[in-house]
C-alpha cells in the first residue's frame, strides 16, 4: 500500500515518510457520550518550513486512486539534527476544546440539531448528513465554562452514541446500539481487504 501526506501544500511521499500511524478511537471506554479526537503521528524528512497548526491530509492509494484518510492539524513536533521530524496532529475535534460563549442572538433552550449546527460552524466544519438527532431534545444555556466538546458529549448521551470526525472532516454521530448510520463503512480495496494506516482501519 502506498501513502502520502500533504502538509501545508507540500507533498510527502513514501520516499520521505519513515513511519506513520492514525488512531481513531470511537470511545475512551466502551460506552456512550464520547467525542474522541483522532491522532496522526508521522516521522518524515522535512522539506520545507511547517507553520504552527499546519493542516495535514494523509492519503492511501486505493484501486489506482488517492483516497483521503482524514484532515489533521499539527499539535506537537520534534526534529533531529538530520532533519528527520516527528509530528503529532489531531483532527477537528481538537477545535471543540474551547469554552462556548453563545452569541446573544441565540435562544435557549435550543433544539439539539440546531445546537450541533452552531457548534459545527464554530469548529469550521459541517455536520455529516448521516447524523440523526431528535429535534424534541433541547439543551440549556451552556453555563459553567462548558466547552463545545462538553455539549457534544451531552448530546451524544441523549442519543445513545458517540461523536467522531470522518475522513472528509465532518461531524458524525455514531449510535452505539444497533448499526452505524446508513452508508457508513470501513475503507477497503476492490478485493475487500481493509485499508489501514499504521494498522488502524479507516471509517468512511
Amino acid at each position: 500500500m502506498r501513502y502520502k501526506v500533504v502538509i501545508d501544500k507540500t507533498e510527502y511521499t513514501d520516499v520521505d515518510i519513515q513511519s506513520g500511524n492514525i488512531e481513531r478511537p470511537l470511545f475512551d471506554e466502551l460506552g456512550i457520550g464520547n467525542a474522541c479526537m483522532a491522532m496522526l503521528k508521522i516521522v518524515f524528512k522535512q522539506k520545507s518550513v511547517i507553520p504552527r497548526m499546519a493542516k495535514m491530509i494523509p492519503y492511501a492509494l486505493v484501486n489506482n486512486q488517492w483516497e483521503q484518510l482524514g484532515v489533521f492539524y499539527l499539535d506537537e513536533r520534534s526534529i533531529k539534527p538530520t532533519g528527520i521530524m516527528t509530528v503529532v496532529a489531531y483532527d477537528s475535534m481538537l477545535k471543540a476544546d474551547k469554552i462556548w460563549v453563545p452569541d446573544q442572538s441565540l435562544e435557549f433552550p435550543m433544539p439539539m440539531p440546531d445546537s450541533v449546527g452552531v457548534i459545527a460552524d464554530l469548529m469550521g466544519i459541517q455536520v455529516d448528513s448521516r447524523t440523526v438527532l431528535n429535534p424534541a431534545y433541547t439543551i440549556d444555556y451552556p453555563a459553567n465554562d462548558y466547552t463545545l466538546r462538553d455539549v457534544l458529549k451531552f448530546i451524544a448521551v441523549a442519543h445513545g452514541g458517540n461523536w467522531t470526525i470522518t475522513r472528509e472532516d465532518k461531524l458524525l454521530l455514531v449510535p452505539l446500539v444497533g448499526s452505524m448510520p446508513p452508508e457508513t463503512n470501513h475503507l477497503v480495496t476492490e478485493d475487500g481487504d481493509a485499508i489501514t494506516f499504521g494498522g488502524d482501519r479507516i471509517l468512511v
